[in-house]
Formats: structure tokens, C-alpha cells, sequence
């Protein structure tokens, strides 16, 4: 699976809980985070309409997970790609949404005084 992915050197469970609040902002359900947890599940729509309605409503799920290194953290966002129920057009809007939610969340971790050293695709 495809993904986006933060570098910082903020404190990865700051980060965690900072992109957990910025995807409930947006809309996404969320899966619960504890005190020792390392990634959540955010899912906006349905598989049933993204069936029905295809390319206009695919589902979007998004794993966000938070890794500490030696050198700096990261924040990764790891998307689905929805062809089979969606084709291209959906795998687009799946894509842009996942841009707009880790842009959010870059914005939420420097409004919070982390900085993001480099954004990088996987």
C-alpha cells in the first residue's frame, strides 16, 4: 500500500494523539487510541456505497501510524486503492483526501510547536 509520510522531531505520542484529533475533525470514524498506542485506523464512507456510487464515493481507509528513530520521528499515513470498486477516478479521490488529511495534520502538529523537517511519499 501507497502512503504519505511526516519526519519531526516532536514527540511521537504527541504527534499520534494530534493526528488522531485532526481526522476526527474531518470526519473520519476512528479506531480508540490508548496511552501505548502506535497507529489508529481512520475510515470515512461505506464499501457498500462505494459500490453503488463508484468513482464519486469511494471508501477511504487510512492506517496513521508514529515511529521513533535516532535521527527523527515519523508520522505515516498509509492509504487504500480502491480499483476494483472504484477505478482510477476513485483512487484519485482517495489520494487527494489523504493529501488534505496529512497536510491537516502537519499544520496541527506545527500549530501544536513540533516542526515537520521533511514530507516524503512511499
Amino acid at each position: 500500500m501507497a502512503g504519505l509520510k511526516l519526519l519531526t522531531k516532536f514527540d511521537p505520542q504527541i504527534c499520534l494523539k494530534t493526528a488522531w484529533r485532526t481526522a476526527q475533525d474531518f470526519g473520519y470514524s476512528l479506531t480508540p487510541i490508548g496511552d501505548c498506542a502506535k497507529s489508529f485506523t481512520a475510515t470515512k464512507g461505506s464499501a457498500l456505497l462505494g459500490v453503488l456510487a463508484g468513482p464519486f464515493a469511494p471508501q477511504c481507509i487510512f492506517e496513521i501510524s508514529v515511529g521513533a528513530y535516532s535521527d527523527a520521528n515519523e508520522v505515516a499515513l498509509t492509504r487504500n486503492t480502491p480499483w476494483l470498486m472504484s477505478g482510477a477516478a476513485g483512487v484519485r479521490k482517495v489520494n487527494q483526501r489523504a493529501e488534505e488529511l496529512m497536510h491537516a495534520i502537519a499544520c496541527a502538529i506545527e500549530k501544536e510547536g513540533g516542526t515537520i523537517l521533511e514530507r516524503k511519499e512511499f
